[in-house]
């Protein structure tokens, strides 16, 4: 006997559930994957045909500008971004792109070897770039209307602290050994003081790394009393908080950390880089939206060499007092 044929309604039916299941099959969902996404700290937008960068003499030039990331490699994207796309456009240049390093030793050696061309230091390092012929300090940045900070030492209200000498043998906590305010300073009031912090303290005692970190630790009685910065405090949401915490004592005013250039670069474009910088601030509109991603900055004014004489005095203190 032959083969039995299939119906042919029988076949129409199969093929009708198979175009059926391919149509269900592609609108299904892709499975969602916990990778997390790559990051990259992106180079500011050319400028468009047209705009300064078509007519500079520097429209094929590649600006890199170094930082300490201060926030996940992300935010310091996003935070950047605006900026580079201004300063890309007001120097005419090709792109001004963000360069990160782990510390201010890279950073400086960066600028040195000319591997950045524009760079934005802490205060502690300024004494090292003014001091070197290759490097050129520009602006410090506006901070709260002013271009200086300070650094407090605090204690809780109710922990029994009156005076710097009330610190003998209780917990201290620090920011870290680089930190203007929440160390190098203080620990300069320490001394002059009396107190030695190397020995006066009692063990416990600890780098926690930020200013806010010394804030909550102290407020919370884990450590005595602490260093950092004046502003810290107003990270505390509610101010009944903030007044748990009594100041101690006050630093000297610290100026602000500066922007440098490497003196390499041509003498016109250095002048351009400074006055672009200068022309920022948050009076107009551009310049506010540019600057509320640079965390409180409001503007620029120039730094002087003398800005940062101070900070040798005191380095010298603390070398006398190892």
């Amino acid at each position: 006997m032959g083969k039995k044929s299939i119906p042919a309604f029988l076949l129409f039916v199969f093929t009708l559930i198979l175009l059926l299941q391919g149509c269900c099959d592609s609108g299904k969902e892709q499975p969602v994957t916990d990778k997390p996404a790559q990051t990259e700290v992106r180079p500011a937008q050319q400028a468009e045909p047209g705009e300064a960068a078509s007519s500079s003499p520097y429209s094929n030039t590649v600006l890199k500008l170094g930082r300490i990331p201060f926030t996940n490699s992300t935010a310091m994207v996003h935070k950047h971004n605006k900026f580079l796309e201004y300063l890309t456009k007001k120097l005419g240049v090709k792109q001004v792109r963000l360069q990160t390093a782990s510390n201010y030793a890279d950073i400086m050696n960066l600028l040195i070897e000319g591997k950045i061309d524009i760079a934005w230091l802490a205060t502690m390092t300024s004494v090292e770039a003014r001091k070197n012929p290759e490097i050129e300090l520009l602006v410090k940045p506006i901070r709260f209307g002013t271009t200086s900070y300070r650094g407090i030492i605090i204690a809780r209200q109710d922990g029994g602290i009156r005076s710097l000498k009330d610190l003998k043998g209780k917990k201290f906590a620090w920011v870290e050994p680089e930190s203007a305010s929440g160390y190098i300073f203080p620990k300069a009031l320490l001394i002059e003081a009396g107190i030695d912090v190397e020995k006066d303290f009692a063990e416990e005692t600890a780098f926690l790394n930020k200013h806010d970190a010394v804030v909550l630790n102290v407020l919370l009685g884990k450590y005595d009393a602490g260093a950092c910065y004046d502003d810290a405090r107003n990270t505390l949401r509610e101010k009944a908080k903030m007044d748990e915490l009594t100041i101690l004592a006050t630093t000297q005013d610290i100026s602000n950390e500066p922007i440098v250039v490497r003196k390499s670069l041509p003498p016109d474009l250095i002048e351009k880089i400074k006055q672009a910088l200068l022309e920022l601030n948050i009076k107009n509109p551009e310049g506010k939206e540019i600057l509320d991603d640079l965390t409180d900055v409001q503007g620029f004014l120039p730094a002087k060499v003398t800005d940062y004489d101070y900070i040798e005095k005191v380095q010298k203190l603390l070398e006398e007092h190892k």
